[in-house]
């Protein structure tokens, strides 16, 4: 009945995109309690289609009742989901012999306890020594249930059951057949792989079942096959969206991500350049339409008294970037859902798409100098090179570029390049590069950059690839005055690093955008701010509010977001602009109309939208459209050697740690509870104090504003939730002042 409806609806409304949404990164055995997650109850059976650890084999026999197991040995065990499965003398799996388990704790010798019959298991059954492989198993931390969601082994060593089908031939039978013509989901516009198989690789995954850990190269080649099966079903002019990966948009296999929160799940606004990159980016490489959501799911006390302008936020950057925008309802008051809409529906006139077409989007940060020995363009490497210093690299110029070439041979640490600047007042400030990595890479990450003043919230991780320059944007909140201020750029391992441009903004990472019956200015600050509409939009005139009346029963609306609804009203107002400024609320967007005007194609930007220099020229690429092929690289040149600033060593060991210890560790975060009998380990939570957390970990105190990241461990946690960290590992990650000896080392 599900799909008779669907299906009716998509023939129905034609204008209505409409996709079928699953989870194809992990689930649940068919017939487990997911309470956590509904999209979380897989169609999996089988056990061996699930992703396994390295295990061990049992050395005493267990009966059903059994809970302490004696093991060869307790190496790969840890707290989590695992899998007993009896084997043949010869080691093979007898996969209808298994039974699923939860280990509770890992012994010093050689026993684990664990909890029969978990997660839709079979009975508990005994099991011989000798002939019985316990594994655990990976799990998906995303889910608001612990220890449930189990990632799917994609991979081409997948173990078939008893029909000859693998975990991707399983899925396909719901998730993918039904979608061809003829089936009964021919009609509807795609696919939606929610939590999709690339946003958290499996952890510590065997998928071959040898006993080792696997490269995830195993994994992302098994994702590959199951997009290419997904594509053939879809054809070239029905959608799939999926988690977002350089290879498989440049490939032509998606069309776009849902982005959660714009960033994160929990995230209404701190990590909005995530977003920002990732759009830009699909625009640079992709030759498929995108087609991509923008939602809220989680807030903290403080957010939530700030939804309606987080929603509004939410609506003035998917409109900029060209998504479609979640509006959230069920809040229990129509009325306040219904001013969460004034503006995409152009208030009282209750017009969709009422801003026309887009014709362009300006970064305003852009319009302010470039901090860099006051450049005059992104590119004036003369003024530019000496406030870069650079660790186990080179600079050169190369034409009209600048390379980053790293010294050669085996090294600790990364490549590395410092910005230097003066922060003359405390405001927010902003980096933009483009770049492309001079390799044969996918994806090249550029680790979490650090800074060493007082800022109300972090720069974010981003990513280059050696398909395409990338406009790449890294914002900072509140940064306290400073003059020498720093911002670190650590590379991850390969080829040269070739840039366009590199400058530093004393500004706002605000988007202005320009369409045909309006514009729309975003302001994710914390602070209000002023915006001039003559300089952002010369040639557009009498701009004015949208209309919009307070709703029905607006006397219903709580009495806390009550401040909310006078906020809308005021915005909203009907009245015309006088002033050629305008005031945007702080993390908060405003959407006005202005005399109209009509252009006869989208015009579709990079996101550097660059002033004219002095000869009335454009610095960057402003007149280019997206790469629907590779953009040229120059040709290849003998560098011009130049001496930037001799780097002291401004970063103790923190640089010096191989990749994957600086990188989010493997352990998940889990909410245990508070007020237990037992310590706290690693990223469990919740604490309260020090003496909560096992041996010498510590209480890490998180606020309303606390990044939606715990330092150390993997997934994202809800704000007001301590959790058990290592201190030294919150050390090598803090944002310190001036003198912080923890980030920068002045020796």
């Amino acid at each position: 009945k599900n799909y008779q409806y669907a299906n009716r609806f998509a023939r129905e409304h034609p204008e209505t995109m409409v996709l079928s949404t699953w989870r194809a990164a992990s689930g649940t055995p068919k017939g487990a309690n997911d309470d956590g997650d509904p999209l979380g109850v897989s169609t999996i059976t089988f056990p061996g289609h699930f992703v396994l650890s390295p295990g061990t084999t049992l050395s005493s026999s267990i009966s059903p009742t059994s809970q302490t197991l004696r093991v060869t040995s307790t190496t790969n065990m840890r707290k989590g989901p695992a899998l007993l499965v009896e084997t043949t003398g010869s080691g093979d799996k007898i996969w209808d012999r298994y039974e699923y388990v939860l280990i509770t704790g890992v012994g010093t010798g050689s026993t684990i306890t664990v909890g029969r019959q978990f997660n839709g298991s079979p009975d508990a059954r005994s099991f011989p020594a000798g002939r019985t492989y316990l594994a655990p198993m990976p799990w998906d931390s995303r889910n608001r249930k612990p220890y449930t969601d189990w990632f799917f082994n994609l991979s081409r060593f997948c173990p078939k059951d008893e029909n000859g089908r693998t975990a991707m031939d399983v899925l396909a039978i719901d998730m993918i057949e039904p979608l061809r013509e003829g089936g009964p989901l021919d009609l509807i516009s795609g696919l939606d792989l929610a939590s999709g198989p690339l946003t958290v690789n499996p952890s510590n995954a065997d998928y071959n079942l040898d006993g080792k850990v696997d490269s995830d190269a195993i994994y992302r080649d098994g994702v590959k096959t199951f997009y290419q099966r997904i594509r053939e079903v879809l054809g070239p002019d029905r959608v799939l969206t999926t988690s977002l990966d350089y290879e498989y948009v440049s490939e032509g296999f998606i069309n776009g991500v849902n982005q959660e929160g714009l960033a994160q799940p929990d995230d209404p606004w701190e990590d909005l350049t995530e977003t920002v990159n990732e759009v830009l980016a699909w625009r640079k490489l992709s030759n498929l339409p995108m087609v991509s959501l923008a939602f809220q799911q989680h807030m903290s006390r403080e957010e939530d008294l700030l939804r309606v302008n987080m929603q509004r936020l939410l609506n003035g950057y998917s409109v900029c970037l060209g998504l479609a925008a979640d509006i959230e309802t069920g809040s229990g008051s129509e009325a306040l859902d219904a001013i969460k809409r004034f503006e995409l529906y152009n208030g009282d006139r209750k017009e969709p798409h009422w801003l026309g077409k887009k014709l362009s989007m300006k970064r305003t940060a852009l319009m302010s100098e470039n901090l860099l020995n006051n450049a005059r363009s992104a590119a004036d490497w003369d003024r530019i090179i000496p406030t870069l210093s650079v660790r186990r690299g080179t600079l050169a110029v190369d034409g009209d570029e600048l390379v980053l070439t790293p010294n050669e041979g085996n090294f600790s640490g990364y490549v590395t390049l410092l910005l230097n600047f003066q922060l003359t007042t405390k405001s927010d400030f902003t980096v933009f590069l483009e770049a492309i990595s001079d390799d044969d890479q996918d994806e090249r990450k550029i680790l979490l950059p650090r800074i060493n003043v007082q800022a109300e919230s972090k720069a974010l991780r981003a990513k280059l690839t050696g398909k395409d320059y990338l406009p790449l944007t890294f914002y900072v909140r509140g940064a306290e005055r400073s003059s020498s201020a720093k911002i670190d750029f650590r590379f991850q391992h390969g080829g040269p690093i070739r840039f366009r441009q590199i400058s530093v903004h004393a500004a706002t990472d605000s988007l202005a955008c320009e369409f045909e019956n309006g514009v729309v200015i975003t302001n994710p600050s914390l602070e209000d701010q002023d915006y001039d509409l003559t300089e952002l939009f010369p040639g557009r005139s009498n701009f004015r509010r949208i209309s919009a009346s307070p709703p029905n029963d607006a006397s219903g609306i709580p009495d806390k977001y009550k401040p909310q609804l006078r906020q809308a009203l005021e915005l909203n107002n009907g009245q015309r602009i006088t002033n050629k400024s305008v005031l945007v609320p702080e993390r908060n967007a405003i959407f006005l109309i202005s005399d109209s005007v009509r252009s006869k194609d989208p015009v579709e930007v990079n996101g550097f939208e660059m002033l004219p220099d002095n000869n009335g020229s454009v610095n960057g690429a402003n007149d280019r459209r997206p790469t629907r092929s590779p953009t040229q690289r120059p040709p290849t040149r003998t560098p011009s050697e130049l001496k930037a600033p001799e780097d002291r060593p401004v970063f103790n060991s923190p640089d010096e740690k191989p990749p994957s210890e600086d990188e989010p560790k493997t352990v998940p975060l889990v909410v245990v509870g508070n007020n237990l009998p037992q310590p706290l380990g690693l990223c469990e939570g919740d604490c309260d104090a020090d003496s909560d957390c096992q041996g010498s970990l510590i209480c890490y105190q998180r606020n309303k504003r606390s990044p939606s990241f715990v330092v150390g461990c993997e997934g994202y946690a809800k704000r007001g939730t301590d959790f058990c960290i290592d201190e030294a590992v919150l050390a090598s990650n803090r944002i310190g002042d001036d003198n912080d000896q923890n980030i920068f080392d002045q020796d």
